[in-house]
């Protein structure tokens, strides 16, 4: 019984397979694979026989149809060659029910199938669709990020609007109050605190009085009981400024308990406008212990 190919023959379309490219890669996978000669041969009539069947799956035929293919007179020795192929890993094999050919098929190196090759198509296309738009959003979105960034490191920081009446105030204070130490640089809480003056309601010019009054005031300055002196912070504080915008600290040096190196004093001595209590300390001490001091 000679070649026959089975009923279920796939069509050509079914498979797309490239004669020469097997042979190629046969040859390859040769130069790190060993196979018997036998083996080898029985490897090439058998594509022979799957091409001339227009590629079907599985090619039906018999021992003696291949032993005549191969010139073996042996049947023992296709018998070797095609287990060799088998255990390579390159054809399979299924032996016929008694009276029927046996079964093979090829394990191709470049093989592709066309349905494969359609699933494969279908399932990029449906990939794609679904992941493209994420993609190209994600893409979007770091174009986005990217632009905003350069857009964000070219345009400065939200401009203060008081900047130029915090220099200003700076440089009035400077010019004006020469009796107190001299502004070089405003820290950060005093640009703060006079921001919350500008906000509520003071202007440049008042500042300007407030810096007047400063430097009209003796006491103000350290000509007082206790040698103290007001400092810029002070003066920019809220209750402060009020105060000596009100004119509470506009007395001269006599007017306020002020006591020289000689001893010497003014008027009746004030603090903050309240006058002075004259008050016996030693005989409110004596009258609470409940007697008069004794020898």
């Amino acid at each position: 019984m000679g070649f026959r190919e089975p009923a279920e023959r796939q069509v050509n379309a079914c498979m797309e397979i490239n004669y020469l490219a097997e042979i190629n890669a046969f040859e390859r996978w040769l130069e790190s694979n060993y196979l018997p000669i036998p083996s080898q041969l029985l490897w090439y009539k058998m594509m022979n026989l799957f091409n001339r069947s227009g590629w079907s799956e599985w090619v039906v035929v018999d021992n003696l149809r291949l032993m005549a293919a191969m010139s073996m007179s042996r049947e023992a020795t296709l018998i070797k060659a095609r287990d060799e192929l088998i255990k390579a890993g390159r054809i399979l094999y299924q032996k016929g029910r008694k009276g029927s050919p046996n079964r093979y098929k090829m394990i191709y190196f470049t093989f592709k199938s066309v349905v494969q090759s359609e699933v494969q198509n279908v399932v990029q296309s449906e990939v794609k669709s679904a992941v493209y738009p994420v993609v190209q959003s994600a893409a979007i979105y770091k174009q986005k990020q990217n632009i905003e960034k350069s857009t964000s490191d070219e345009v400065p920081e939200k401009t203060d609007v008081f900047s130029d009446q915090i220099t200003t105030i700076r440089e009035l204070y400077n010019s004006i109050c020469g009796s107190y130490p001299r502004l070089v640089k405003l820290s950060e809480a005093w640009k703060k605190a006079i921001r919350a003056r500008l906000r509520a309601g003071y202007t440049v010019d008042d500042f300007r009085r407030l810096f007047e009054m400063a430097e009209a005031s003796d006491f103000l300055k350290g000509r007082n009981r206790r040698n103290w002196s007001a400092t810029f912070d002070w003066l920019i504080a809220d209750a402060n400024m009020a105060k000596v915008l009100d004119g509470n600290y506009n007395h001269p040096a006599k007017e306020s308990g002020y006591h020289s190196a000689g001893g010497q004093s003014g008027a009746p001595n004030r603090f903050h406008n309240f006058e002075e209590r004259q008050t016996d300390y030693d005989a409110m001490m004596m009258q609470d212990w409940g007697g008069d001091e004794r020898a």
